[in-house]
């Protein structure tokens, strides 16, 4: 995806908006690397045609990887944002065992 035109930016700009204040949005790389994070519960958010980088390893070992598809970013910002509150309500009791 093309620096700044990844769907995770937006999702981001508008999630504390959406009652989800302590999702981040991390990018490294001049853009090419973009995850969303929370740190309670440890989950980070990896679009699913973004490659993996060894950032997700440095920086995310202790976290659940959420791999997130084309089609669950498609339906809009606020559809994406449904969706990944959903997931850390779902996951909220996850601790990392690693």
């Amino acid at each position: 995806m093309a620096a700044g035109n990844h769907p995770f930016h937006k999702v981001a700009a508008k999630a504390a908006a959406f009652g989800l204040p302590d999702l981040k949005l991390k990018v490294e790389n001049n853009g090419d690397y973009v995850r969303l994070y929370q740190n309670t519960p440890p989950l980070f958010f990896k679009h699913r045609d973004d490659p993996s980088d060894p950032i997700d390893r440095q920086d995310f070992d202790q976290f659940k990887r959420i791999l997130l598809s084309k089609e669950d970013c498609d339906q809009g910002v606020d559809a994406t944002l449904s969706l990944i509150k959903t997931l850390l309500v779902q996951f909220a009791d996850y601790e990392s065992h690693r």
